[in-house]
């Protein structure tokens, strides 16, 4: 077996064997959709584009066959409980366990010659980390992860140990109840494409002030969420991006949902969404922004005949969010967890 690194998003040869792990692991798996390996090759040129040098994709090999394959990450600003350097090992998928072992040992010590002293897995930012650990027969949703149960015996194996678990919760039409909420002094809007600098402006200014405070939360330069922004334009519905204001208009809160396009690639009518972020900042966050929020969002959902959300993820130590999808009468559904090891001894 033997271990290759992709130094080029534009090599074709070697990203065929790379994408071609998965067509083997997935060839019978009716979950998996496979267009959600775009979210690869987006970040891989992304980085390319940004001057990141620190994101390697490699892929395990024998006689031409790819059987495993990882990618190591350095974000700058990533850093463990002890405020040192912490890498990520990303979009992770074996078919042979060996040759999983040997992918992630390969990024292991790429991440320790980038001076990383810890890595967490599998991840790739602040919006999808987490190997699927219940809940493998429900559908892949846009934007999530999912994987074979196998791979956490294999990273267990491998000395990692579970950092957290993070929870996807269910809401549906029938069960949810839309109720009116007037909260003096904010208002909510959605999403405006058309003032798309200003949005984006907006965005990373929330983004930093809700979640800067949050253990494991990575700074993000403005390019970088413009880059993100622009990748879900083309499936955006902008009426499920709501974002709360003050009386003076000063935004003060953030709600993304997106259309669970996964369920046209699978030939079916896109009448589910995924809640993928939800906050106020620190300062209004007991004044009822994400209930306000929240109501917006599940009157436009029932207007536009969405039958089911996935919210997520939820780490099982926020406790706010949590009793936020109780109240809009949510039930448990995919269960994910985040892995850790250390690099030094």
């Amino acid at each position: 077996m033997q271990v290759i690194e992709i130094l080029n998003p534009k090599d074709a040869a070697l990203l065929e064997l790379f994408m071609g792990v998965t067509a083997q692991v997935y060839q019978s798996d009716p979950v998996w959709v496979p267009q959600s390996e775009g979210i690869f090759q987006q970040r891989f040129a992304a980085a390319q584009s940004l001057g990141q040098p620190f994101l390697r994709p490699v892929v395990c090999v024998q006689d031409d066959q790819p059987l495993a394959r990882a990618v190591a990450i350095l974000e700058a600003g990533a850093v463990d409980d002890r405020g040192r350097p912490q890498g990520y090992i990303a979009f992770f998928e074996c078919q042979v366990p060996q040759a999983g072992r040997l992918v992630l040992e390969y990024c292991e010590r790429q991440l320790r010659d980038w001076g990383a002293h810890s890595v967490q897995a599998p991840r790739l930012d602040n919006m999808l980390m987490g190997l699927l650990v219940e809940g493998f027969d429900l559908p892949q949703t846009v934007f999530t992860q999912h994987n074979p149960p196998c791979y956490q015996d294999i990273l267990l194996s491998q000395g990692y140990q579970v950092k957290e678990y993070l929870y996807a919760y269910h809401f549906t039409r029938e069960s949810v109840i839309p109720f009116p909420l007037v909260l003096p002094g904010f208002r909510t809007r959605t999403f405006d494409r058309n003032r798309l600098d200003d949005e984006v402006r907006i965005f990373h200014y929330l983004q930093q002030e809700i979640f800067s405070t949050h253990p494991g939360y990575v700074p993000r330069s403005p390019e970088q969420d413009r880059q993100m922004i622009e990748s879900f334009l083309p499936t955006l519905d902008d009426e499920l991006v709501i974002i709360a204001e003050d009386h003076a208009g000063s935004p003060v809160g953030l709600l993304i949902c997106l259309p669970d396009i996964y369920q046209a690639f699978k030939g079916r009518p896109v009448d589910s969404a995924r809640l993928i972020s939800i906050g106020a900042i620190p300062r209004f966050v007991s004044r009822g922004i994400g209930v306000l929020m929240g109501t917006h969002l599940v009157r436009t959902l029932l207007a536009k005949g969405f039958r089911t959300v996935e919210g997520s993820w939820i780490r099982e130590s926020n406790v706010m969010p949590k009793n936020l999808a109780k109240r809009f009468k949510g039930r448990p559904g995919r269960k994910f967890a985040l892995f850790v090891k250390s690099l030094v001894p």
